[in-house]
């Protein structure tokens, strides 16, 4: 099972994960023609999508999806705040075949409706990812993970630097985004014994520090790769 970061910021988010048969796309939130441009497989070839949350820059052109037969897949919540009828709306916990890929979706912690992320397992491999991006923190327990997708937007000492920005909106990333060491603390609550990559999504541009963050997780987790997605 592959995952194939296209964005990953707050200009737009896109990822694929497949299996080499089933492709799924988590997030949407670019414009169909970048959406093209970015993708190493035709859109056409899509076979199920994924949001976790209305932001436009998760959700961009759900609309042309669906209307080019994608299957989309979300909350009940999303979907009506997203206002599409033809959703396929799921509840935390339930689970979705797609393929040889199976998805869990689970709740998250943002400033939406009602936000998810999703665990993947590739039925044939065994293979299992942790996807959640746009959360303030994570209590979910997935078993035998071999690879983790997950939210390391800032770091607090950087977004209290920037004097430029707002008090009320500092606090709302607080409360809405998470935390390099939130990130940290939190997977080194898992059990990782299996897991060979850890993935950094949707770093701040303004108050994240790419290399900072790589250097920290690989001292606290030395024996798996890290990498930072690109915007």
């Amino acid at each position: 099972m592959t995952f194939y970061p296209l964005a990953s910021s707050s200009k737009g988010n896109a990822y694929i994960v497949s299996d080499g048969d089933t492709n799924i796309l988590l997030e949407c939130g670019l414009t169909m023609k970048e959406l093209r441009r970015r993708s190493p497989t035709p859109i056409s070839s899509i076979d199920a999508c994924f949001i976790t949350h209305e932001h436009m820059d998760h959700a961009k052109c759900a609309g042309q999806l669906c209307n080019m037969g994608v299957p989309i897949y979300t909350s009940e919540g999303t979907a009506i705040a997203l206002n599409m009828e033809e959703a396929h709306c799921m509840d935390a916990h339930e689970t979705v075949s797609i393929g040889g890929l199976r998805v869990v979706a689970f709740d998250t912690y943002h400033n939406t409706a009602q936000p998810f992320g999703y665990a993947i397992e590739d039925m044939v491999s065994g293979e299992r990812l942790l996807f959640a991006v746009d959360t303030v923190n994570l209590n979910v327990q997935i078993p035998g993970l071999t690879e983790i997708a997950i939210e390391c937007n800032y770091a607090d000492d950087l977004l209290g630097r920037m004097s430029k920005l707002p008090d009320k909106v500092k606090e709302r990333i607080r409360r809405s985004h998470m935390e390099v060491d939130t990130a940290i603390r939190y997977l080194h609550k898992l059990d990782l014994s299996k897991v060979q990559i850890i993935w950094l999504l949707h770093m701040s541009a303004s108050s994240g520090d790419a290399g900072r963050f790589l250097e920290r997780f690989e001292n606290e987790f030395p024996d798996i790769e890290i990498r930072v997605c690109k915007e």
